[in-house]
């Protein structure tokens, strides 16, 4: 039983699986533009893949392809886990059951005993700050906080494949530090994990590739500049020794470089920052 953010919870059966996307191609309606045109792409566990594109580029449909939400018009996904977590890029608001009462029956699907789905639910409630709480009617919640349960489901369990569409959309500073954990801990754990991002602001390090006229290209950077916007009092760039090398600091924002996105956006992320953006 494989250890998840520390904690033991019932395994995939999977972690470690190389998930491997062939020729899809997608459009809407027999004679509509292709929005996805031949996308190649392979992901290993372990490792990061970060899609950067520009809105309405098709990043989202890639991802729920990839997830399994969505079929390709042409091509498949070959590889895919028992155990996939999904954060869609919007969360669905209308539900009337609480968070719990959703996560209970999303726990209930993934083999989780009823103890095992109330200890992990109240574990993610608690390190992503789910307000006012878990058993809130879902529709009752504000926006963040919807979006902060469509994390809690994707982690019930350790997924093989991680799929998260823009992970700090509609995220306060600390769920999306806590989203970053959980991603780093899924990635350590064996995942093979795929995110989106805007073209102008990537999220995390690990593998660039943009998507640019429904194809992949993968990009390659020694390094990233990365600018950080300081969210509480008594933050120093001193503090960036060792991690990154400081470019610009100003008030109320710092530019720094790093070989190592992966690790100081995570610390940064936990310290009190907040993403501005990052450029290979």
């Amino acid at each position: 039983m494989p250890a998840f953010g520390g904690e033991p919870i019932v395994g995939s059966g999977s972690i470690g699986c190389v998930v491997t996307i062939e020729g899809v191609r997608k459009r809407y309606g027999r004679r509509g533009p292709w929005v996805l045109d031949g996308v190649d792409l392979v992901l290993e566990p372990g490792v990061v893949t970060v899609i950067l594109a520009g809105n309405g580029m098709g990043k989202s449909t890639l991802l729920r392809i990839v997830a399994g939400a969505s079929l390709p018009t042409v091509g498949r996904v070959i590889g895919r886990p028992e155990t996939i977590g999904y954060v869609p890029e919007r969360a669905p608001a209308a539900l009337r059951m609480t968070a719990r009462q959703y996560l209970g029956h999303i726990g209930r699907i993934r083999g989780l005993t009823p103890e095992q789905v109330r200890e992990r639910t109240d574990t993610l409630a608690e390190r992503l700050y789910l307000v006012p709480g878990p058993d809130t009617p879902i529709a009752a919640l504000s926006k963040g906080n919807g979006q902060k349960v469509a994390v809690m489901q994707a982690f019930l369990t350790p997924p093989g494949l991680l799929v998260v569409d823009e992970p700090a959309t509609g995220l306060d500073a600390q769920a999306a530090a806590a989203l970053t954990k959980l991603i780093a801990e899924a990635e350590q754990d064996g995942a093979a994990v795929l995110m989106s991002a805007h073209q102008s602001a990537a999220p995390a390090g690990g593998r660039l590739c943009r998507l640019t006229d429904g194809r992949i290209t993968t990009e390659t950077s020694s390094g990233m500049r990365i600018t950080l916007r300081p969210t509480r009092s008594g933050l120093s760039t001193n503090d960036f020794a060792g991690l990154a090398e400081v470019l610009v600091e100003q008030p109320g924002q710092v530019v720094v470089h790093t070989d190592d996105p992966d690790k100081l956006l995570l610390w940064a992320l936990a310290e009190g920052w907040s993403l501005v953006e990052a450029r290979p």
